[in-house]
C-alpha cells in the first residue's frame, strides 16, 4: 500500500509538473504570436510628436485644454519641398516651409491651398489668387531657398472630425513682366480630432 501511494504521488507530481510546462509553452507561443502579428514596435521619429515617413512630413500637435489633435502632412516631390507643416485649428492657418529646386528663381510668387474637388481649367485651379485666399511670398522664392508661409485654409475655426485634403499651388514669374506660370507643389492633408 505504501508503494502505491508513493507511485501515486510521483505520478501526480509529474502530471502537475508537465501541466505547468505545457501552460508555460502555450503562453510563450501565444506571446510570440502576438508580437509577430503586431510586428516590431518602432519608436516615433522626430521630436514633439513629429513623425516622418518616406517622402512625407507629418506633424501632430495637441492643443490644450480641449485636447484637440491636429495631424498635418504634405508629400514631397522631386522639385518641390514641403517641411514642418502645422495647422492652427482656431485660425484655420496652415504654416509650412516651402522651397523649390527647379534651378530658376521665382519672382512675384503667390501660394494658396486648393481643396480636393476644385474646378480646373487647362490644368490650373479656377480660384482666386488674391488675398485672403492666397498669400504673396515677399522676395519671391529663389531656387534652393526655404521660406515659411502662413496659408489660410478656412476663414475660422475648424471643428473636430474635419478632414481636409488638397494641394498647395504656386503662381509665379521667372522675371518681372514675363508670363505667369503655375506649379502644384505638394499634396497635403489636415485631420482635426479629439
Amino acid at each position: 500500500m505504501g508503494q502505491q501511494r508513493e507511485k501515486f504521488y510521483t505520478v501526480s507530481a509529474r502530471l502537475v509538473f508537465s501541466s505547468i510546462i505545457v501552460i508555460l509553452i502555450v503562453v510563450l507561443i501565444l506571446g510570440l504570436s502576438s508580437v509577430i502579428n503586431r510586428g516590431p514596435v518602432l519608436p516615433i521619429l522626430g521630436v514633439l510628436g513629429t513623425t516622418t515617413a518616406t517622402n512625407m512630413h507629418v506633424n501632430q500637435t495637441t492643443t490644450a485644454p480641449q485636447a484637440i489633435v491636429v495631424s498635418v502632412g504634405c508629400v514631397l516631390s522631386l522639385s518641390y519641398r514641403c517641411q514642418n507643416p502645422s495647422f492652427n485649428a482656431t485660425s484655420g492657418i496652415l504654416t509650412v516651409a516651402l522651397s523649390q529646386d527647379t534651378g530658376y528663381n521665382w519672382t512675384s510668387v503667390t501660394v494658396r491651398f486648393v481643396t480636393a474637388g476644385a474646378n480646373y481649367s487647362h490644368g490650373v485651379p479656377e480660384l482666386s489668387w488674391s488675398p485672403p485666399q492666397a498669400v504673396n511670398i515677399t522676395g519671391g522664392l529663389p531656387s534652393n531657398t526655404t521660406k515659411y508661409v502662413n496659408i489660410p485654409i478656412t476663414s475660422g475655426p475648424v471643428s473636430v472630425g474635419t478632414n481636409i485634403t488638397g494641394s498647395i499651388w504656386a503662381k509665379y514669374q521667372l522675371q518681372v513682366g514675363e508670363g505667369v506660370s503655375y506649379a502644384n507643389m505638394t499634396s497635403a492633408f489636415i485631420v482635426v480630432k479629439r
